[in-house]
């Protein structure tokens, strides 16, 4: 149930609507509450200040609403224009998947909501007056919130404006996508230091991965899509109740197709049930979403890099600042501890088995695509071959230094051709020797 809670909010934090939606009832709301006050307060004869008499005209109260509500209308359809125009081109420039985090953008949403709102606050209150006899009652709250709202809505324009014109830059883009990953990040891999969070550490039995091979059933896919969250609380309960054990082949960011084979299940029996309740469990669809995947702010951070390398952008200052927030964070990753991939029942009893994020598939995901579509920058390749020293350095692990050693080597084969300058050869190799120097160091650092 916990899965789905953050699946359905993490749904709606994606969509632009929700604030919108939440304002616009909002606006209703107060004109109905202003409406009651003013009714109200002046059934009790409460004495009000002398600024209400600027509120007696029923013909200037209801000018003042009716140009509110067209002016706010406009300026509603050009900060919409505005943001289309800037979807556009962030989606030119950054991709079509980073429109997310800009259909996510709170300040958006809130600018939007805040407009139609008061639209619909001035078409209400339009009504409200036109019924209300204003000998007997001055719409004093009604008026003053109205001219509130008004100044609020000025400034919010201004502050739009400033906001977009900040927000598709690409140092910004590249901010708020790693401001993402760092915070996926510090959800999935706990704190070496936090005892209270350490991971499972389990010696399965080499009976157990040879059932799963031999006797193991296929369990297949009811759906297509992308693999965005496993239920595990849930599966773990189900395969406690009905004794089995299962072995998933996909993590979340995966796609799967109809019929594919996703997991591996030992079971007595009853498969067909079993295949259903763990596709019940799977939360997939159209889109890849960050809450179990820690791989999908980096992609999305290596898309950023891609499309700034490729011929119609030209930009490697802006792929030269995505390796150097992917370095950040694999640097971060190196003081973490992956969680485990077992679940095991309350009689400690191993059930459930994931497929597990691993810091080599994570380094790979961060610089394969990068390296190849920038082998023929000479800055992009010394820029990752620093990076990749910085992190050897800060390593702790042979399996940091082994993943970091194969990036190192692909960069320094495939930058051999003949095109390249002499001098921009030495540089590569002088770095490339400076690495294996470092690793060198390293690896004798950790022995001892």
């Amino acid at each position: 149930m916990k899965t789905r809670i953050i699946h359905f909010f993490e749904v709606l934090s994606s969509n632009f609507w929700v604030i919108p939606l939440l304002l616009l009832i909002s606006g209703a709301g107060l004109a109905f509450l202003n409406v009651y006050l003013d009714k109200t307060l002046y059934a009790r004869h409460i004495e009000l200040p002398e600024l209400y008499l600027y509120f007696n005209s029923a013909s200037n109260i209801r000018t003042l609403l009716s140009v509110s509500a067209t002016s706010i209308l406009g300026v509603a359809g050009v900060s919409f224009s505005i943001t289309i125009a800037s979807l556009t081109l962030a989606s030119q420039q950054f991709g079509p998947r980073l429109l997310r985090n800009f259909m996510s953008d709170r300040f958006n949403q809130l600018v939007l909501g805040c407009f139609i709102g008061t639209f619909l606050y001035c078409i209400l209150m339009l009504q409200f007056t036109g019924s209300m006899e204003l000998d007997k009652t001055t719409p004093f709250f009604s008026m003053m919130s109205l001219l509130t709202i008004l100044i609020f809505n000025l400034l919010l324009l201004v502050f739009f404006i400033h906001h977009i014109a900040v927000a598709i830059q690409a140092e910004t883009v590249i901010t708020e996508v790693n401001n993402e990953l760092v915070t996926q990040m510090n959800c999935t891999f706990p704190n070496k230091a936090d005892k209270n969070s350490q991971s499972i550490q389990l010696d399965i039995p080499d009976d157990l991965t040879k059932k799963f091979e031999q006797k193991g059933e296929d369990i297949y896919s009811t759906t297509s899509g992308y693999l965005q969250a496993i239920d595990t609380d849930n599966l773990v309960k189900c395969a406690t109740d009905n004794d089995y054990v299962i072995k998933f082949i996909i993590k979340p960011g995966d796609f799967i197709l109809t019929n594919s084979v996703i997991a591996h299940c030992l079971a007595s029996d009853q498969i067909d049930e079993i295949e259903k309740d763990i596709n019940t469990h799977l939360l997939i669809g159209s889109e890849g979403t960050p809450e179990q995947d820690p791989e999908f702010a980096v992609r999305q951070l290596v898309e950023v890099a891609v499309r700034a390398l490729s011929p119609g952008i030209n930009d490697p200052f802006t792929a030269i600042s995505c390796i150097k927030k992917l370095g950040e964070n694999i640097a971060f990753l190196m003081q973490r501890q992956f969680p485990t991939q077992y679940h095991l029942d309350d009689s400690g009893q191993l059930r459930l088995e994931l497929k597990p994020f691993t810091f080599r598939g994570i380094v790979d995901t961060s610089f394969d695509q990068i390296r190849q579509h920038g082998k023929n920058d000479i800055a992009v390749v010394i820029c990752l071959l620093q990076m990749l020293n910085k992190l050897i350095l800060q390593s702790q692990t042979k399996e940091h230094m082994e993943a970091l050693k194969v990036q190192a080597e692909a960069i320094s084969s495939v930058n051999t051709d003949d095109v390249i300058a002499l001098k921009d050869k030495e540089d590569i190799k002088e770095l490339y020797d400076v690495i294996n120097v470092s690793l060198n160091t390293k690896e004798s650092t950790l022995l001892t």
